[in-house]
């Protein structure tokens, strides 16, 4: 009787067991946080400095001579543009202008019993591009080539027509361009920047005097670090 009693307690405590259970509040886990890619769609403005140089070839049309050389130095300006990302893709246009100051020359000698030496100066004092870019985001990091139009404005002088006085010109040139470069998001709204240009200017006559022309050849490298804000982009934080 004993034993048939004390079995009966120990199967009614064993049924109530789950459901005592139930009742003990358990403590929440906390939620893992779940990490986000940055998204490069908005538009962007900023600036940028860096060093460019060049190459000028000259030939003289009617005497047939020629004479080349290198234009370099420091440049700096702005930069304007939009991006729009499709999973990793990233599609942009960008306009750009940089005050310059490539400066350079080469000289010839001219006659054997008084020789004389005659120089051929150029100096590009900005250079501008509009642009279309295609990118690959890996985050907060993207690698772009871009291509389009580009524009440079030269002044060149030589004494060849006036020696002994300087004869000056300038123009302005329209020729195209492509480029390269990576793009770090290193803040919500900011990102750094380092990309290489390339810009064909092509050949082109210039007059110094009437009735006479140089044909001027030029193509221009240039090296950009730059820094752009962001109206968008984000986030690169985790969220939960």
């Amino acid at each position: 009787m004993k034993t048939t009693l004390a079995a009966g307690i120990a199967l009614l405590a064993l049924a109530a067991a789950p459901a005592f259970a139930a009742d003990i509040p358990v403590k929440a886990r906390p939620m893992a946080p779940v990490m986000t890619a940055y998204n490069w769609t908005g538009f962007y403005v900023g600036g940028h400095v860096g060093y460019g140089w060049a190459d000028k070839s000259w030939t003289e049309n009617f005497a047939g001579f020629g004479t080349s050389h290198k234009a370099d130095g420091f440049l700096g300006g702005a930069q304007a543009g939009f991006n729009y990302q499709i999973n990793q893709l990233v599609l942009g246009i960008e306009g750009d202008f940089s005050w310059a100051d490539l400066d350079g020359g080469s000289a010839i000698i001219f006659g054997a019993a008084a020789p004389v030496t005659v120089p051929f100066n150029t100096n590009v004092e900005w250079t501008a591009t509009l642009t279309g870019r295609v990118g690959i985001a890996f985050d907060t990091w993207m690698l772009y080539g871009k291509g389009g139009v580009a524009w440079a404005h030269d002044r060149y002088s030589t004494s060849f027509y006036t020696f002994p006085l300087l004869s000056e010109v300038t123009e302005t040139r329209v020729g195209w361009t492509v480029g390269v470069g990576a793009e770090w998001a290193f803040a919500q709204q900011w990102s750094a920047k380092l990309e290489y240009n390339y810009m064909d200017f092509g050949s082109k006559n210039v007059s110094f005097f009437p009735t006479t022309t140089m044909s001027i050849d030029q193509e221009v490298h240039a090296v950009k670090f730059g820094i752009n804000y962001r109206f968008g982009g984000g986030p690169i934080v985790a969220r939960y």
